[in-house]
């Protein structure tokens, strides 16, 4: 069975699959996007983002799109402080990844195997846009069931989207030495093929 539009969307984006007819959707209740701190050079602090979104247009544009303040740690004080001093949502609500989708990535991939993609996303964060390349697994889990994954942890540079004054407030109201200003962020996208396109 060819997989060859199918794979070649989801490999760009790391976030839909399919063609601009949207063969494949989310699967909300089994993907995920985590993030973690590391403060003082050893101690980490993981959260996870509640709610995000992913679409492709009809000219071919993947987007993610995280709400922000939907980010979880597990402590109501520190995810307050997260909101409103590091991201700032109520003025920088979301952040956004788009891909453009290109030709020709995949021939054909069995149900079981996985195979690692490049691919080059341009992320926007408070403000500020850029683009990143990264490596992600793409499994398909069955004939009705891919998975988009981080191979190893993205970093994401928080100083080239213009968040260190929020860094340096989180270090003063914490009483903490450092907290790195490269955050790992993972994540797992699984998708399912919409009964109507199936072949």
């Amino acid at each position: 069975m060819k997989f060859a539009s199918i794979l070649r969307a989801i490999a760009l984006s790391g976030l839909m699959i399919g063609s601009a007819q949207a063969q494949w959707s989310l699967d909300k209740n089994q993907s995920e996007i985590y993030f973690t701190f590391i403060k003082a050079a050893s101690v980490g602090t993981v959260g996870h983002f509640e709610s995000f979104e992913a679409n492709i247009t009809d000219s071919g544009k993947a987007k993610l799109t995280i709400e922000l303040n939907s980010l979880n740690t597990g402590i109501e004080k520190r995810d307050g402080r997260l909101r409103d001093i590091f991201f700032q949502t109520t003025r920088y609500p979301n952040a956004e990844v788009e891909v453009s989708l290109s030709q020709k990535l995949y021939e054909r991939l069995e149900v079981g195997e996985t195979d690692k993609v490049r691919v080059t996303a341009k992320v926007s964060l408070h403000g500020k846009t850029r683009r990143m390349r990264e490596t992600l697994n793409v499994t398909m889990l069955n004939d009705k069931t891919v998975e988009v994954s981080t191979a190893k942890p993205l970093l994401l540079d928080v100083s080239k989207f213009g968040l260190m004054p929020g860094i340096q407030a989180l270090i003063d109201l914490a009483g903490v030495k450092s907290i790195s200003q490269s955050v790992p962020v993972t994540f797992k996208l699984r998708f399912n093929q919409n009964p109507e396109t199936k072949s």
